[in-house]
């Protein structure tokens, strides 16, 4: 379980962090090496149209470049000057790799990396924003499944009810349920990329991932509707429709976040397609009978 004390150090600067230990070190490592794995076996190079309850679409890419983000490593920092010895002694290259490039000749040096960040006292990784952004991306799956819902995030409804300034500029939050007891929800927030090009024009790209404990707070006076159809283009094409069973489950799960909270239900669907759902499950109820 993901702890209030693991979640403080988030966004904490990796020498500021203590240092965890060798043994979650270790696993914070396997985390990194299976979400990259992941990464490259369900994400790389593909395109993911997702059709909203709502009646809008938005098509989603996840980048290469983003990849260090989202997993916690900090490649800014570790591409700065004060990190020239360790990409010389530790890493053997003398010039600046992309972010993707870097990450992948870290994994290829992890042993060589944990042992010098050991000896030096935790300067390297923040394994508390490693493991927890790690985590949060494994469970997101690939989105060929539909546990997922979108928040259509509005910033200046956040700041005005929580009276907070957020960073993050993501324009939509998708969120899914993490069995967590001190951060029930994991996010994932996105916008629209930098400089998308004119076949991708209006694509989203990942800003961040996270863990929030407010849960409230991002669904609170927020537009929230489900995914009813992803189409998945790489070599191939896959098309996937959501099932009345796994909208029906997204929707009782926001029914449940709203009386927890609440909050008032700002689900956004089509009156027809509720009536359709009500219906499968008043046909689902008589069948269990």
């Amino acid at each position: 379980m993901i702890t209030l004390k693991e979640l403080n150090y988030v966004n904490t600067y990796a020498y500021k962090t203590p240092y965890p230990g060798i043994k979650y070190a270790n696993e914070a490592g396997e985390k990194l090496i299976n979400s990259v794995q992941d990464y490259d076996d369900n994400y790389k190079d593909k395109e993911y149209d997702i059709i909203l309850s709502d009646g809008s679409q938005f098509t989603l890419d996840i980048l290469p470049k983003n990849l260090c983000h989202m997993l916690g490593i900090d490649y800014k920092n570790l591409v700065s000057e004060y990190y020239t010895d360790f990409r010389e002694n530790v890493l053997g290259i003398d010039n600046i790799p992309r972010s993707y490039d870097f990450l992948k000749l870290l994994l290829l040096n992890l042993d060589k990396v944990l042992e010098y960040d050991y000896n030096h006292g935790g300067k390297i990784f923040n394994y508390y924003r490693m493991m927890i952004k790690c985590s949060i991306f494994e469970k997101l799956s690939d989105f060929s499944r539909f546990n997922f819902g979108v928040i259509n995030f509005d910033k200046n409804i956040f700041m005005q009810k929580t009276g907070s300034l957020r960073n993050s500029n993501a324009v939509k939050l998708l969120y899914v349920q993490s069995n967590e007891q001190n951060c029930p929800y994991f996010m994932m927030g996105i916008l629209k990329e930098d400089n998308p090009n004119e076949e991708h024009d209006g694509a989203y790209a990942v800003e961040t991932l996270f863990a929030p404990i407010d849960t409230w707070n991002f669904f609170d006076e927020q537009k929230v509707a489900i995914p009813t159809q992803i189409l998945i283009t790489s070599d191939i094409m896959q098309k996937l429709e959501a099932t009345p069973a796994e909208k029906l489950a997204l929707l009782n799960q926001y029914n449940s976040i709203v009386n927890q909270y609440g909050l008032t239900n700002q689900m956004n669907i089509y009156g027809d397609y509720l009536a359709t759902l009500s219906r499968e499950d008043s046909e689902y109820s008589l069948k269990r009978k």
